[in-house]
Order: structure tokens, then sequence, then C-alpha cells
């Protein structure tokens, strides 16, 4: 097998050619069981035949123009003197006659856009049709005995809890517990707001604080599949920039020092990020077919340097940091400006935070910070207006109080989002416009702690994907239930919906 992949393909594509490899088995077939068309079993029928796909859009068939001649150019029966049906119907009845011991008929009752499929003609008319709710003579198995008998059902206390929770999405318009309704000052929800926040919990906690609950309190995680990716998702690209970001800004820290490096020592510093990248990523995670991957890591790369050359001048007393630690409390020792245990508090709502910045410049003389956060995707519409982007954009306003908290003698801070597409692009908060994020921010985090802490919790109101990663855990007609109970959600989101309403 690998010898014959070789053939089709170069080593570096050995990945894909395994895929559409296909190599005689060696065996008879005669012998063996075969998948084959209707129209090559009538030549070796078999004493035991299974025929799928017996639907009436599927067999027989009907006829179609012919896409070399047409039949406005040839007459079809020129081509064909039987018809495409007729033929199908002699190799049904061929198959029948020649099927020594048993024929299964099947057929799928409906589509894979749910409508329902009617038999095919060849399907026996006296077919009886049994429901799948139907009370069976025999029971299968425990849960078919429950479907029959729904008085035993009745007893059983999970049943009894889904019903209740039935009736209270479908029939109830008020706020359940089903819905989210909860103990005021919960121990759960007390124990998941006094943990060290992340900026992606305090994100969650602003745009959906039953989310939050979910996660943080219940320990509700959504699956993950990883599959051989042909390409890395955008969450993943996203961390492959920021390991090429952190790998050539610490290259050239604190000799030369980023600030003072030229052009062509910035580009040997990504160069040899990539390489390191290049290597260790695929012993770590799934990554792209080799081929496809050096594309990947080049296209990350380009990026990278397009961003850092996109940089303000800067002087060249500054010192650069990635991946800056702060509340890390198992972490033992790393180069940073600051205690890297220390956790930031965000008064007067009582949380505490830690996390890692993406970038942290600081002068020399200590009277101001900039901190960067890179995104490695398109800016939004407006970018230049967005401050806390419905809080979706928290981690910049974060960094900042958490600066001001960790360096109190740095008198001057800007927060920036730079995008890192084909033309870069930078976007500041600073001065009074930062303070005024920061005010917002903070005001925000202390309604979504009140809605937590009173119990009245309810799902979001609007569409967001990018939160919706446990929609199971709503009822499957999210739109209508949602719609049904809009007026009660609202009320109990109430502190948080110009947040989440607001255009910046």
């Amino acid at each position: 097998m690998w010898e014959e992949a070789l053939r089709s393909a170069p080593p570096h594509a050995i990945a894909l050619s395994l895929q559409s490899l296909r190599v005689a088995d060696q065996r008879e077939p005669a012998n063996s069981v075969v998948w084959c068309p209707a129209s090559q079993l009538v030549s070796c029928p078999r004493p035991f035949t299974r025929l799928l796909g017996c639907t009436s859009r599927s067999w027989p068939r009907s006829d179609h123009d012919d896409p070399l001649i047409p039949h406005h150019l040839l007459e079809r029966r020129k081509l064909h003197p039987v018809s495409t049906a007729e033929r199908d119907r002699l190799h049904f009845e061929i198959i029948r006659a020649q099927t020594s011991e048993q024929l299964v008929l099947s057929r799928a009752q409906r589509n894979a856009r749910g409508s329902q499929l009617s038999p095919s003609t060849l399907w026996p008319g006296d077919t009886v049709v049994h429901k799948r709710d139907r009370v069976p003579e025999h029971a299968f198995s425990e849960a078919d005995r429950l479907l029959a008998r729904a008085l035993d059902a009745g007893q059983l206390a999970h049943v009894r809890q889904a019903q209740l929770c039935w009736r209270n999405w479908q029939r109830r318009a008020d706020l359940t517990a089903h819905d989210g309704l909860s103990d005021a000052n919960h121990p759960a929800i007390e124990a998941a707001l006094v943990r060290v926040q992340s900026t992606t919990s305090l994100q969650r906690l602003l745009r959906d604080p039953l989310g939050f609950v979910w996660r943080y309190a219940l320990g509700w995680r959504s699956a993950r599949q990883e599959p051989e990716p042909l390409e890395l998702d955008l969450t993943s690209f996203g961390e492959l920039v920021h390991e090429l970001i952190s790998g050539a800004i610490s290259a050239l820290e604190p000799t030369p020092g980023f600030a003072r490096a030229s052009a062509n020592e910035i580009e040997a510093a990504i160069e040899g990020a990539s390489a390191a990248v290049l290597t260790s990523w695929p012993l770590q995670r799934s990554v792209p077919p080799p081929i496809l991957w050096r594309h990947t890591v080049k296209e990350a790369a380009r990026r990278t340097a397009k961003g850092l050359a996109s940089d303000d001048l800067v002087r060249s007393d500054t010192r650069s940091w990635t991946e800056v630690p702060f509340g890390q409390i198992d972490l033992i020792s790393e180069q940073v400006p600051w205690n890297a245990t220390s956790a930031v508090p965000i008064e007067p709502t009582g949380l505490i935070f830690g996390g890692r910045m993406d970038r942290l410049d600081i002068r020399a003389t200590g009277d101001a910070a900039r901190i960067t956060d890179y995104k490695s995707i398109k800016p939004p519409p407006k970018a230049q207006r967005i401050t806390l982007g419905q809080g979706r954009e928290l981690q910049r306003v974060l960094y900042a109080i958490a600066v001001r908290a960790l360096l109190p003698e740095v008198g001057t801070v800007v927060a920036r989002l730079v995008y890192l597409t084909d033309d870069p692009a930078t976007f500041e908060l600073k001065g009074d416009e930062l303070d005024d994020a920061i005010t917002h921010a903070i005001d925000y985090l202390s309604a979504a702690t009140t809605i937590l802490r009173s119990g009245r919790l309810a799902p979001r109101w609007e569409k967001d994907a990018f939160y919706d990663d446990m929609r199971l855990a709503l009822p499957a007609d999210r739109e209508s239930y949602l719609r049904r109970k809009a007026s009660e959600f609202r009320a109990a989101n109430q502190q948080l919906n110009k947040l989440w309403s607001a255009a910046t």
C-alpha cells in the first residue's frame, strides 16, 4: 500500500494519497460478500440478497437526456431501445427470481432534509408499516417496555422530571428552574465567582451569565472533536500567530531588544520561531498534512511580520514582553515586570482575575506602558468605534486594569487591538476613553455578579453562535422557546441588555 501510494504522489502528500488509495483485496467475488449496483448483481445472483434504496425517487430510475447527444438531436429510443425504468424492472424481476434463500428490501422513510419519501413501485403492495410509537407485542428492551407502558414509565423519577421540564419549557411563560432560576447566593455560584477568573470566563460572564454557571459552577463542557484537519480553524490559527509573535519577540529580548532590532533581525527571529513551531506542533496536536502545514506556518509568519512591522516607532529604551502572566498561582518564576502570582482585584465587584497578555511594552523610565492584544482575523465594521464590543473585546480593558494595579508607578497606559490581516489595523484606547471603558466594564461586571447572586438566571435572547457551544442544554426548537419567554428573559437580564444592544 505504501509503494502504491508513493507512485501516485510525492512523499510529502502521502496523507492525501492514502485517503484515496484503492487496493485489490485478492478475494474471490464468488465466495465473498459483494457490494454492487443491481445491474451488476443480475449477472451473478446470490442466494441471500439485500436491495437498498427502494424509494420512488431512486428505483426504478427515470430517463434523462444523454449529456453528449440530447433528445432533440437524436431520439432517445434510437440510442437506448429499452427505457431505464424498464431495465430496472427487468433487473428486479431477475434478482427476485434467482434469489433462492432470502431477499430483503430496504428503503428510507425520509430524505436528508427530513421530507417523507414514498416507496418504490417495485415495493410489495401488502406491506404493513409499523409506527415507532406503537405498542409492541414483545418488548425488545427496557426502554421499549417503558414506551409501551406509560403507567410504568410515569413512576420513574427521571421520567417525571423530564415531563416537568417539558411542561416548564413548552407551557409556562414565566421563569422556572429549568430555564435557569435558582436559589439566591447559591454555594456553587459563589464558588464559581470567588475563583481566579480568566479573561475568557469574564467574557462569558458578561455575554451569557447562564452559560457562565453551566461552565464554571456546574463544570459542563461541550464535546470537542479533533479529526485530522486539512486546515486549522480560526481559533487554532490565532494561537499559532500568537506563538510566533511570542517566540520572535522573546528571541530579541533583552538583546538587542525589539525596539532596537533591525528589520533583518526581526525577520530572522520570526523564521526561528516558525522553524520551532513547524516541528513542535505536530507532536502536541492535530495539524494539516505536511505540505499544507508548511503553507499554514508560512502564512502565519507572513501575518506576524506584517503585524510587527506596522508598529509605531517607539523609544529605543522600551522593553517588550510577550505572553506576560499575572495571577498564575502555580507559576514558579518567569522574567516578567511584576510578581506573576499576584491576582488582580476588580473592585467593587469582588472578582479577581489573572491571565496572560499578548504583549506588554514598558519604557525604561517606568512612566508609560502599552498593552497589545493581537487578532488574526479581519477587523469588524466600524472597528475604530469599538470599546467593549458588547462584551467580546474585554481583554485590553482588563489588561489595562491589571497594569494599573500591578505597576502603580505607570502614569500613562495605552491599550490597543491589532488585527493581523493583509493590511494590519491598530485601534487604541487611551486617556479618558480608556478610563470610560474601564468604568463601564466594572459596572457591567458588577451587574452580572448581581444577576448570578440573585438566582434569576435566564438564557440570552440574542443569537450568538460563539457562545452557543452548549445549546444542547436548551430545547431543540430554541427560537420558539426564546420567543415564548422573551419578556421574562429580558427582565432577568435587564442590567446587561444595554451592553448587548450597544453598537460599540
